[in-house]
């Protein structure tokens, strides 16, 4: 049994989920990921908070007490080990002194000797400590590497947040050398979920303006285009308002139209509107591990409501196999009684029936949204895929089978 199936057993023996146990230790979600499937080991002082949560020895976490329960009886190779060194002490003591001469004395008729055993224990104690030795030592060094590798990535990741910094600020120094612009703007003014539309307001005063320049411009959502006619304002500002379709990748453009030439010029980009106006729901139920078997609970929290962001009409907690519903929760109207501390509002729900994986398909616990307006999304926990190799169901895996789509929260590409 590995550090990590022992931090999973006892974890799920208190009725603690992973982000629960995450919150208790102040450490992520992913880092309690990463204990229970053996991807990195706990640092000493998370092993001894571990060790109170669980009411259980460090030793027990590590499996020192059933090492030691294991050395208790000397294998073979051991013991011919423990022969060879006690023959090599017994040759090396110094040979006795003969006895003077005294006359002939009766030679007493040869006995068995009895074997002396305290040796043989000694030198037994003393392997057994060499072997708990090394293998303490060991440990650390294990200890030792996870933290140095640890530093290289953080070292790694403060390198590539100052070149992307750097970065940064050359491509915005280049952006403003190439402007058309003098001065812009753009902004959304309202999004009407009903029709799921957004409108925009944009403005934008040329570097150069010429006589009779007239502008408009372009909101670009998708597939889907609008373009609407600028007004001239004061010191030769154009500005409009234009609506467009509601996705999250919308691109608002300046078109400055001067005779026969056309020069266009991007103001803004929109990233994840759409997806920002859906509530959001973090659905969490075990399905990585030990074993195949799907866990009999799972639970939904939603999020606190975005500014703007819709309501939640309806939600539904569901078991999928490759993105296919295999069965539907059944909502609880309380907390389980293996559910301990403070939930807040997260909502819990029981699996119908007894499922088990098979190898070779992606599966996932999703929570399945509907809003006020009727637009659904689907918001999905880790994928796994089960390897019956190792008898474990791996996240690391389900990415070679497909696990990353299944992370999609359209629901186009979900069957249920």
């Amino acid at each position: 049994m590995t550090v990590g199936q022992r931090i999973a057993q006892k974890r799920k023996e208190l009725g603690l989920s992973q982000e629960g146990l995450g919150e208790r230790l102040g450490v992520s979600r992913q880092s309690i990921y990463k204990w229970e499937s053996g991807g990195t080991l706990p640092e000493i002082e998370k092993l001894v908070n571990l060790s109170r949560i669980f009411s259980v020895p460090v030793g027990w976490l590590l499996g020192e007490e059933d090492a030691a329960a294991e050395r208790k009886e000397l294998t073979e190779e051991q013991l011919r080990m423990v022969e060879e060194i006690v023959g090599r002490y017994l040759a090396a003591r110094p040979a006795p002194e003969p006895a003077r001469e005294a006359g002939p004395a009766p030679v007493p008729p040869p006995r068995p000797s009895k074997r002396r055993r305290w040796p043989l224990v000694l030198a037994a104690a003393a392997v057994t400590a060499v072997f708990f030795h090394l293998s303490s030592r060991l440990d650390r060094m294990n200890q030792e590497y996870q933290n140095l590798q640890d530093s290289i990535g953080y070292v790694r990741d403060d390198v590539n947040h100052q070149i992307n910094g750097i970065a940064g600020r050359v491509e915005s120094i280049l952006q403003s050398q190439n402007s058309l612009t003098a001065e812009w703007s753009a902004s959304v003014v309202s999004t009407d979920l009903a029709e799921n539309t957004v409108t925009v307001e944009a403005r934008a005063v040329p570097k150069t303006f010429v006589e009779g320049m007239t502008a408009e411009f372009v909101l670009s959502s998708g597939e889907e285009t609008v373009t609407v006619p600028a007004e001239a304002g004061e010191d030769h500002a154009f500005q409009a308002r234009i609506t467009g379709p509601l996705s999250d990748g919308i691109t608002v453009t300046a078109v400055f139209l001067s005779g026969e030439r056309r020069e266009t010029q991007v103001l803004e980009q929109f990233n994840y509107l759409y997806s920002n106006s859906f509530p959001e729901v973090r659905v969490n139920g075990t399905l990585w591990g030990t074993g195949n078997q799907v866990d009999e609970y799972a639970t939904a929290a939603p999020a606190a409501p975005e500014p703007g962001a819709a309501a939640i009409s309806q939600l539904r907690v569901g078991l999928f196999r490759d993105r296919k519903l295999l069965s539907w929760y059944i909502p609880l109207e309380e907390k389980p009684g293996n559910f301990h501390g403070d939930w807040g509002s997260t909502l819990f729900f029981r699996l119908e029936g007894s499922w088990t994986m098979e190898p070779e398909h992606v599966y996932c616990i999703a929570a399945v949204v509907t809003d006020e307006y009727g637009r659904e999304r689907v918001y999905g926990d880790m994928p796994v895929v089960y390897d019956p190799e190792r008898d474990f169901a791996d996240f690391d895996r389900s990415n070679e089978v497909g696990g990353a789509i299944v992370l999609d929260s359209s629901p186009a590409g979900w069957d249920y």
